[in-house]
């Protein structure tokens, strides 16, 4: 498919198509009516990658993430876009609103559209879209994940490490029974083969699982016997975390403390039990994930593993800008830290 095709569907010239899809030139808004319904009815992409290849660029950035709403990659946005604009760039933002099929149509929607190249945060699925084969001579960074691409860099912070600083720091307050929560946004393993699945080369491609390597790692440290019954998987909603919690109790294991998949969750399982009468955190301690806006006003306040989203986001900036200049971009690793409230104490016997 070329503009010219596009161009006679419409009954204009090349140039005025051409004027109009890249924004090159005014035209008036009627003639942009005709050529935008001829580009979907034809189901013609720009040639981009053409573009690119001969140094065109519009110093627009695509970036696709699984939910604008929630807090992490709210954060996360945030940081990418005060990047883009100190180096004179525009991100155009685009959400899979958690769900694959929607994910799908936001890549095919950024394909037709002039970016320089795409910072991708996929929703939590084995496999990378194959849709994003519609970009695949344009950069692309993934955020958020590692090992999605062989051939992509990749910037996400430390999972592994963020799970095991949570269950460390849970098990020398003297809590052995660490519940915990595994957020998926699609579910690629059960509690039954979760073990094997981490240990895949597949596991970068979910964040839960790193922190669930983590996780085991601490227990071996400390001689505890890794137990299934406590792991449970959850979304990452407020929701999520208070089904989770009630999953738990309803198991009738003992347990005294939890690690959530994030910090909606972690609210979620204070108020469950909370509404038990159990008190947090004298009887469950709990550990949340991603140190947002709500860690600090939980009641009580959220324990939370910090992994920094706006650095994350301003980090995947810097790494495409570096391959737009014709620069060998790597892997960049974001370091993790603990960050202690009132969620957490010393368990007493």
């Amino acid at each position: 498919m070329t503009i010219k095709q596009v161009a006679d569907y419409a009954g204009l010239s090349a140039a005025t198509v051409s004027r109009v899809i890249n924004g090159s030139r005014p035209v008036r808004e009627d003639l942009q009516t005709r050529v935008w319904e001829a580009v979907k009815k034809l189901n013609y992409r720009p040639n981009v990658a053409a573009r690119f290849m001969k140094g065109q660029t519009t110093n627009t950035i695509g970036m696709l993430v699984p939910d604008v709403s929630h807090p992490f990659f709210s954060a996360m946005i945030a940081g990418a876009i005060l990047k883009a604009q100190e180096i004179e760039h525009v991100i155009i933002i685009s959400t899979a609103d958690g769900k694959r099929e929607i994910e799908k149509a936001a890549i095919d929607s950024l394909a037709r559209t002039v970016v320089d190249g795409l910072i991708y945060c996929p929703v939590s699925t084995g496999d990378p879209l194959p849709e994003i084969e519609s970009f695949k001579d344009l950069p692309i960074v993934v955020v958020g994940r590692r090992n999605v691409f062989e051939s992509k860099p990749h910037v996400y912070t430390d999972n592994v490490k963020g799970g095991y600083l949570a269950t460390r720091y849970l098990l020398r307050l003297d809590r052995k029974r660490v519940g915990f929560l595994a957020g998926f946004w699609s579910t690629p393993c059960t509690v039954d083969n979760i073990r094997e699945v981490a240990s895949s080369k597949e596991a970068g491609k979910y964040t839960t699982l790193d922190r669930y390597t983590g996780y085991r790692r601490a227990l071996d440290e400390e001689g505890i016997e890794y137990d299934p019954s406590l792991v449970v998987l959850c979304g990452y909603s407020y929701e999520a975390g208070y089904e989770a919690a009630r999953e738990l109790l309803e198991r009738m294991i003992e347990v005294d403390s939890v690690i959530a998949a994030n910090d909606l969750v972690a609210a979620g399982v204070i108020a469950f039990f909370t509404d038990q009468g159990v008190n947090v955190p004298d009887q469950i301690s709990v550990v949340g994930y991603d140190n947002n806006l709500i860690a600090p006003i939980t009641i009580p306040t959220l324990t939370s593993v910090d992994q920094d989203p706006r650095t994350l986001g301003s980090e995947s900036v810097v790494a495409l800008s570096k391959i737009l200049s014709g620069k060998k971009v790597s892997d960049t690793i974001i370091d993790v830290k603990l960050t202690i409230r009132n969620s957490t104490s010393v368990m007493h016997h």
